[in-house]
């Protein structure tokens, strides 16, 4: 039997059967071959997140922002500094790059919102009223009026780990370099003339108090009866002697939400007062400063 004559390959089809050995070649493993190592890259981080800095280079500068220990140049452990990642609010500083929120005040990390839980309630947004913020939050130190230096480290607010303030005073609800403002004319100053109507606290159920507090009548002025502030719940005070405030306790605080209490002295809430939990308002604080 006589066989057809056998059909000749194209140059292509020549080529590419080429070009696939030679890169089965290629592919094949080279047992004398070093094996590849790739660089590995650290993340730094720091309070259990993400660096607002980036990733650094594992090394000496890499694990001295890592190893539980204040060193180099960092401000505080494990942040802060030309080289770690910035810290977090509350952790010492010396210049706002050390800190993520770009502000440092008496050598510590903070923000502007005016309130230690990072959040104001009232008087938004921060930077049409940056001189005063409407902070919620509870205390346990009873007192409005000497009760001026925080107690539990600002750890206090009603965004804060410590919502009902056990043991926080009425200061710990502030900011560094903020206060409880004090008086009727300081809460017109700092919201620039504007006072408690500019603040924004329709529908929250909640008072805000400064340290201000009278001799009784509903008026503003020397004494300790009584609290006045800002809110949408509470008693209408004496608008000659406390404008531009809009709203007072009533006695015993009988005028506003449960979360205020304010002891069985009618003459002397202002030293009494605690407040239970977040919830109902909290203070009014002002800006250092003129």
């Amino acid at each position: 039997m006589t066989r057809p004559p056998a059909t000749p390959r194209s140059p292509l089809v020549a080529v590419a059967l080429v070009l696939a050995g030679v890169l089965a070649g290629a592919c094949e493993p080279d047992e004398n071959a070093a094996p590849r190592v790739l660089p590995q890259r650290t993340t730094v981080t720091t309070d259990g997140g993400p660096s607002e800095r980036g990733t650094a280079d594992a090394g000496p500068a890499g694990a001295s922002c890592s190893n539980g220990v204040r060193d180099g140049d960092e401000t505080d452990i494990d942040c802060g500094g030309a080289t770690c990642p910035a810290c977090a609010l509350g952790r010492a500083c010396v210049a706002g790059r050390d800190c993520v929120s770009l502000a440092c005040a008496d050598a510590k990390c903070t923000n502007d919102a005016g309130c230690s839980d990072g959040s104001r309630e009232g008087f938004t947004p921060a930077p049409m009223f940056p001189n005063i913020a409407a902070c919620a939050g509870g205390w346990s130190v009873p007192g409005l009026g000497t009760t001026t230096t925080p107690a539990c480290g600002r750890v206090s607010g009603n965004d804060s780990a410590n919502p009902t303030g056990k043991d926080c005073s009425v200061a710990d609800l502030c900011q560094v370099g903020w206060h409880v403002c004090e008086t009727p004319a300081a809460v017109a100053t700092k919201s620039g003339g504007e006072g408690c109507v500019a603040a924004g606290l329709n529908g929250q159920n909640a008072f805000f108090a400064i340290r201000q507090a009278g001799s009784g009548a509903a008026a503003c002025g020397p004494g300790t009866n009584d609290l006045f502030g800002c809110g949408d719940v509470g008693a209408p005070p004496d608008a000659e002697t406390c404008a531009p405030l809009d709203r007072f306790s009533g006695d015993l605080c009988t005028s506003l939400p449960t979360t205020w209490a304010c002891g069985a002295d009618g003459g002397n809430e202002l030293g009494n007062v605690t407040k239970t939990a977040s919830e109902g308002g909290g203070v009014l604080c002002c800006r250092d400063g003129p």
